[in-house]
């Protein structure tokens, strides 16, 4: 099977190449998609090794990772990988992944909710109650439904008609390649929190995305 890595990147010139270093470690191609970066992200990027798709203006992580799929399926990529910029992810369980994809899943999305115990206590509640919304909402089990370290299959996934460009993508999708039917598993992930590390993350208005995404596909079958 071959799968590439995709690290969608926001301003991230200081942690990038470390990132990109590790992932070349266990992928023959990385591609990182500078969304808009207003510092040297694309540069570090390419000197650590990375293809480097840029956007011209900050379109937000749903559209980089879409960008990046398009980029794979045109180099006849099987799957790909998705990374987060800032090091949260360890690469170096990039193979449980491509392990349980072999199975034939179609999406398999980490799951750091076995041991919490470096999770921050916010992030731990917005977590668990996104992950139990999406899963009564759907009706199947989903324990960690905000984890960005998965696999996709680009095949099925990434031609979903996926219109979130926003962190809500990550949500979207999960509801899209359910009700398509399509197989999704989960491998355990340890995520890597930094005390200087500053989250990307708007509290209200992607709350409101995500609200937005249960009401759009939550309340309706298809």
């Amino acid at each position: 099977m071959r799968f590439g890595v995709i690290i969608p990147a926001f301003n991230e010139e200081h942690n990038i190449a470390g990132v990109v270093a590790k992932a070349l470690s266990y992928a023959d191609t990385v591609v990182v998609v500078d969304d808009g970066s207003s510092d040297s992200t694309a540069a570090v990027a390419h000197a650590a090794g990375a293809a480097v798709v840029s956007h011209d203006r900050n379109k937000g992580k749903g559209a980089a990772i879409k960008t990046g799929f398009a980029y794979l399926r045109d180099l006849g990529f099987e799957g790909a990988i998705t990374l987060d910029a800032d090091g949260q992810h360890d690469p170096a369980e990039i193979p449980a992944f491509v392990q349980e994809a072999a199975k034939g899943y179609d999406m398999v999305i980490g799951n750091r909710m076995g041991d919490v115990a470096t999770m921050p206590l916010i992030r731990r509640f917005a977590n668990y109650a996104s992950s139990l919304l999406t899963t009564l909402f759907l009706k199947q089990h989903i324990p960690d439904s905000q984890n960005g370290y998965r696999y996709y299959r680009l095949a099925t996934v990434a031609v979903l008609p996926l219109e979130a460009d926003k962190y809500d993508f990550e949500t979207e999708v999960i509801f899209r390649a359910a009700r398509a039917r399509y197989r999704i598993g989960f491998v355990p992930t340890r995520t890597i929190y930094r005390s200087e590390a500053r989250s990307k993350v708007n509290s209200l208005t992607d709350t409101l995305r995500f609200i937005g995404i249960l009401l759009r596909y939550g309340l309706r079958r298809t």
